[in-house]
């Protein structure tokens, strides 16, 4: 069931897995590709061009129920399998606010390294590197959403391009960008101090070594003087009433991604 080229089909690929799966007994002998399979995640993002057939070491998997023996098993015997990792699609990893604890996928075996390439309509691109332990997961086309919208935004409004606010910035795709398109200058900030060092790595890759301050603090506690802009983007389900008030204390310029 290979290509010419020597890569197997990705349905082919999660067979073998769903395959150990059973015979480690995490899933029932009836179970489907569908409704059973761990998530899949691509150690490289390239926009939506995701191949069909995939080569060795390139993926990432998540289940609630896999073992180190398990884990162990995926590594040494499906070659596309880079990393193993235990833990819920369904909970949110990294840090939703100063109360909250740091939440973790555990790395099982492997590299949980991911690269992201996204397309903008500046005509470059972005990249963005993250571990996917400990980072939320968002694939490239989901980020190249959020930075489509945001270049509208800039487009339909009249913003002087001095200073921006990427207010809960994560590892930074939108900051970047700002800076791409002309800003001056943008503050990051994030509350999880894990999120620092990817964000500085990142800038780095992205050739940005100047036109930014970084901050490591609750979006509550941020305290910015003459802001032109201020961008938002909190993670799924949280409710962003006080972080719209407290972004239009620092800004007349709000937008949430």
């Amino acid at each position: 069931m290979k290509c010419a080229c020597g890569k197997r089909p990705i349905d082919i690929v999660m067979s073998h897995i769903l395959k150990i799966m059973m015979e480690e007994d995490i899933v029932p002998e009836t179970a489907t590709l569908r409704r059973n399979s761990p998530v899949p995640l691509s150690g490289f993002y390239y926009s939506s061009l995701n191949p069909q057939f995939i080569g060795e070491k390139s993926l990432i998997l998540l289940h609630p129920d896999f073992t180190k023996e398990v884990a162990s098993r995926l590594i040494s015997e499906v070659p596309e399998v880079k990393c193993v990792l235990k833990g819920s699609p369904q909970i949110t990893v990294g840090q939703r606010d100063k109360i909250s604890d740091i939440s973790h996928f555990e790395i099982l075996e492997g590299d949980d390294t991911q690269i992201n390439v996204m397309r903008t309509l500046l005509g470059d691109k972005i990249v963005i590197v993250k571990k996917q332990s400990k980072h939320h997961i968002e694939v490239a086309m989901t980020t190249e959403d959020k930075l489509v919208r945001l270049h509208n935004y800039l487009n339909n409004n009249n913003i002087k391009k001095a200073t921006a606010i990427d207010g809960m910035c994560g590892l930074g795709a939108l900051g970047i960008y700002l800076l791409k398109c002309g800003f001056e200058k943008v503050i990051f900030n994030d509350v999880n101090p894990e999120m620092i060092d990817a964000l500085k790595y990142n800038l780095e890759i992205n050739g940005i070594c100047e036109g930014y301050e970084i901050f490591n603090c609750a979006f509550e506690d941020l305290e910015v003087d003459n802001a032109d802009l201020c961008v938002i983007d909190a993670f799924p389900g949280v409710d962003v009433v006080e972080i719209v008030k407290k972004a239009e204390e620092l800004t007349d310029n709000v937008v949430i991604i």
